[in-house]
């Protein structure tokens, strides 16, 4: 890459991540029917308690920068809230593990082209390296045409999406993709499959794994695949696991490049070495 263009590159990173994120939002008098009710909040890593009970902790293991706040209510008399909320992110891989986390499986409008899904009370979003909630704060079916201009407007104002390609690493036969989870610590892991105690796949916030749910011959069970920098960091997590596996699971079989494991119930999973990807399988559930 030519140095300029790398420079001119750098450059533009630094001036988005500094932008307010304050522009992004929809005016006072938007679609004409709709009012700021009070002045944007915003929310740092140091505060982001006090906006999520309870559920900041995921945001902050995924990259956390900046979170704004705005309340809108109808004008002319007609009933109705809607309240905005834009998470900025570290990076585009955050934006979708937060997305993936909660979007459930998704019900998207057609007329709407961001990854999204739809209901009465929320529109959730992402693009690029922002993870966008629009709520309707009643419920009423008859504001979703406002939900999806409210969304457009901000989608329109964010850098271009940016492809993420992780699950390239699971095998496409027979897997759920609704699924599909990015994990970059303990919080989003713990929703996956129990292995140990802390950050037990040493992904420090940096490696990104990806984990999905297949159907087997005796129900369910979930693989996880994580690609380490390096060979010796992947090894290095995969002595980590062996020795601080959690204690309701018992090795009965380990090897140089493979560990296999029952858990209390008499399921038996494994976890795989091989080059810089640790692979983990869990055992069958329904």
């Amino acid at each position: 890459m030519n140095f300029g263009v790398l420079c001119n590159l750098i450059l533009f990173a630094a001036a988005s991540q500094a932008a307010p994120d304050r522009d992004l939002l929809p005016p006072d008098g938007f679609l004409q029917a709709w009012n700021r009710s009070e002045k944007a909040r915003v929310f740092t890593s140091s505060d982001l308690y006090g906006h999520i009970d309870g559920g900041a902790e995921i945001f902050l293991e995924f990259g956390f920068e900046q979170l704004t706040v705005q309340s809108y209510t109808a004008t002319k008399g007609q009933p109705g809230e809607i309240q905005v909320e834009i998470y900025r992110m570290k990076d585009a891989l955050a934006a979708a593990g937060i997305y993936l986390a909660s979007c459930g499986r998704e019900s998207p409008d057609p007329s709407f082209p961001e990854r999204h899904t739809l209901n009465d009370y929320q529109l959730i979003f992402k693009r690029n390296r922002h993870y966008v909630i629009v709520n309707n704060m009643e419920g009423d079916k008859a504001l979703r045409a406002a939900m999806l201009a409210f969304a457009r407007h901000i989608a329109e104002r964010l850098p271009p999406e940016v492809p993420i390609g992780l699950d390239d690493a699971l095998p496409r036969a027979g897997l759920d993709r609704s699924s599909i989870r990015l994990i970059r610590g303990p919080y989003a892991l713990q929703a996956v499959y129990t292995l140990g105690e802390g950050d037990i796949l040493q992904l420090r916030g940096r490696v990104t794994a990806v984990s999905g749910t297949y159907r087997g011959a005796q129900g369910k069970y979930a693989l996880i695949v994580a690609d380490y920098p390096d060979d010796a960091l992947a090894r290095r997590a995969f002595e980590h696991v062996r020795k601080n596996l959690d204690p309701y699971l018992t090795i009965v079989e380990a090897g140089d490049m493979n560990i296999r494991f029952k858990d209390h119930a008499g399921g038996y999973g494994e976890i795989t070495l091989q080059g810089r990807r640790l692979t983990i399988r869990t055992p069958q559930f329904r």
